[in-house]
């Protein structure tokens, strides 16, 4: 039921999203906050929070990994895909990179906590995730590329897409 619903979100988002460009392309370009992409694909930014803490609350180190690892190889995918369509945008490979090294700085975490860490810093550029703008107005502008690298990272799961609206906010 859980994965129904996710699909669900992510099908509606894409819609919506290819709506907003269709049919009112200078707006859905011009987005100046993450606002409109939380809302239409009906997630919640806490949702990287818990995840966050799911990973903190882990057994073992192998298992935080194997969990913090996934959203963040899907996110930089995203990103990779977007760079194709539009080659030469340094501000998504400089995020490519970000998420990169968050995976290896995961693969080489004592515990599980620091595996939270580390996803944390690849995620959002920080050790922790108290201070997110997400949602509020005039938080972010993005780029008509970094639009479809986060409509890329929601097909790919709600939690890569959320990465990719903070990280390139």
């Amino acid at each position: 039921m859980h994965a129904a619903r996710r699909a669900c979100s992510t099908i509606g988002f894409v819609v919506c999203v290819a709506a907003a460009i269709a049919f009112a392309p200078d707006r859905a370009l011009s987005m100046t906050h993450a606002r409109l992409a939380i809302e239409a694909c009906g997630c919640d930014p806490a949702a990287l929070a818990a995840f966050h803490q799911e990973i903190a609350s882990a057994d073992t180190v192998a298992e935080a990994q194997a969990l913090a690892v996934p959203p963040l190889e899907l996110a930089r995918s995203a990103l990779a895909r977007a760079r194709w369509l539009a080659p030469g945008s340094a501000s998504l490979e400089e995020k490519e990179h970000q998420l990169r090294a968050g995976e290896l700085a995961i693969a080489s975490a004592p515990t599980p906590g620091a595996v939270a860490g580390a996803f944390a810093v690849a995620a959002t550029g920080k050790p922790v995730l108290a201070d997110l703008q997400i949602g509020t107005p005039s938080a972010c502008a993005y780029s008509g590329l970094e639009i479809v690298a986060i409509v890329l990272g929601f097909i790919l799961g709600v939690i890569p897409g959320i990465i990719l609206l903070i990280i390139l906010c």
